[in-house]
């Protein structure tokens, strides 16, 4: 019984340095996210500076192909925060994704802690009930010893 108690303790200990694991790479993809919107919220900056600069009324005569590579910036600037934003969506349901799995890890645990508990208390009783049972023999066997040194006075 002590054996499966510890075997039982075993897997309750993978399980809790698993969850842990898990619990770790969230928080990598968690700041993976925050430096993500980071890079969106700098590069939505930039793109409205941009803007800007291109959209004001400039006093001075400019050359088409500055109005061109102006353009051109934006047109980069644009494609960037496409991109990165389908990085966010993609980085957001991983972090969905592992939410769920750290969720399912976290119940795993509690029922194998449940389950080991069980085992600990039907443990702590069997052990209990062979040291009673000891005791009663002792008991039994000093009761006779006396008994029997009655019969002989």
């Amino acid at each position: 019984m002590a054996n499966e108690l510890n075997r039982f303790r075993r897997v309750l200990h993978v399980r809790e340095v698993e969850r842990e694991i898990t619990q770790s790479e969230l928080a990598t993809k968690e700041h993976e996210e925050e430096t993500i919107l980071d890079r969106l919220n700098e590069i939505t900056e930039r793109r409205e500076n941009a803007l800007t600069e291109f959209c004001s009324g400039r006093d001075s005569l400019i050359s088409p192909q500055q109005l061109w590579f102006e353009r051109q910036n934006l047109d980069l600037i644009e494609k960037r925060l496409v991109a990165d934003k389908h990085e966010l969506e993609d980085c957001r349901a991983c972090i969905e994704e592992t939410k769920v799995v750290l969720l399912e890890k976290h119940r795993n645990v509690q029922i194998m802690e449940h389950f080991v508990d069980k085992l600990k208390v039907r443990e702590d009783k069997r052990t209990v009930d062979v040291e009673q049972g000891n005791l009663d023999d002792i008991n039994s066997m000093r009761f006779r010893r006396n008994m029997q040194g009655e019969a002989r006075i």
